[in-house]
């Protein structure tokens, strides 16, 4: 979760009572928040140490010249959220400069946009962006005995999760099992170096949940099908999604599938930058859940990673 509530009497009070250090502070996750919102802009604001380092080679001119490339940042970003600011960088700029004549109150005027900005944009990101669910742990001997369950059934290409929350926990990237007792087909292109090892994956499936669910159809988890209960999120950062897929394609948070037992319908939402489309090539709008029916396939960007709503 980005944080939301900055204020400028906060910022001011804690920078008098840390003798500065706290500015330092600001600057950090400032640049840390902005780079997360931004994800995918083809930008990247520079951390503490590069503002350090370039406000003291330039005789402090660089500091203004990031404040000013923040606010345009946050202003070319606020449409992906549904917002449009009135202030940009140009704002910030002229408010350091000019109202520096107003006995240095225009700096803290630009700070307060840069605040007031972030704080909407990082509001709109939480809102979309939810904490998940706690996950289930499950022990190494309950996860080898489901798997040998698993293996006397004959569901070699197809494994079932017991519940969403599991899902997060059995997909393992980055690491590359043995042949002998990897599950087929778990790779695509060049992103065979995220494969997921089959002991990693041995949750019991005997009280799957009913309703919908996806398949994998083509790419890292290929005949792999997972139930819905809930919303299930695709993404690259294990710590906010229940199906992890490496590559430069994918974002943080990529997109999001939930089901509807009472219509039978699917409703798909992309969170992401570089989108998701259907089988005909149509891109999904952003930030707005998709009534979708069976038999849709989704294309998550162009990872090579493709889902069937079943």
């Amino acid at each position: 979760m980005l944080k939301e509530d900055r204020s400028l009497g906060k910022y001011i009070l804690l920078s008098i009572c840390t003798c500065g250090f706290y500015g330092l502070y600001y600057i950090y996750t400032m640049a840390q928040d902005s780079n997360t919102l931004c994800e995918g802009d083809g930008k990247k604001t520079p951390g503490l140490l590069g503002f350090i380092l370039l406000a003291i080679v330039t005789c402090g001119i660089y500091a203004l010249y990031w404040e000013y490339s923040l606010g345009n940042r946050l202003s070319e970003n606020a449409p992906r959220y549904g917002m449009d600011f009135q202030e940009n960088g140009t704002t910030v700029l002229l408010w350091n400069i000019l109202g520096s004549l107003l006995f240095g109150i225009g700096h803290f005027v630009a700070i307060n946009i840069l605040i007031k900005n972030m704080n909407a944009l990082a509001h709109q990101y939480n809102q979309a962006n939810p904490k998940p669910q706690m996950k289930q742990n499950f022990s190494q001997a309950e996860q080898q005995e489901g798997f040998q369950s698993e293996q006397q059934a004959g569901l070699q290409n197809s494994i079932v999760p017991e519940q969403q929350a599991s899902v997060q926990d059995a997909i393992v990237t980055g690491q590359q099992p043995n042949a002998s007792n990897s599950i087929p087909s778990f790779g695509f292109g060049n992103y065979t170096d995220f494969t997921m090892p089959a002991e990693e994956w041995k949750p019991d499936f005997s009280d799957s949940p009913k309703g919908g669910s996806i398949e994998c159809c083509k790419g890292t988890y290929e005949g792999t099908v997972i139930p819905i209960d809930g919303e299930v999120v695709i993404g690259r950062d294990e710590t906010c999604c229940h199906v992890v897929i490496k590559g430069k394609e994918i974002s943080r948070k990529h997109c999001g599938i939930s089901y509807d037992k009472g219509t039978g319908s699917y409703f798909v939402t992309d969170y992401s930058s570089n989108g998701v489309f259907d089988k005909d090539g149509q891109e999904f709008p952003k930030n707005v859940p998709v009534a979708c029916g069976a038999g849709t396939v989704l294309v998550i960007a162009e990872s090579g990673n493709e889902f069937l709503l079943k």
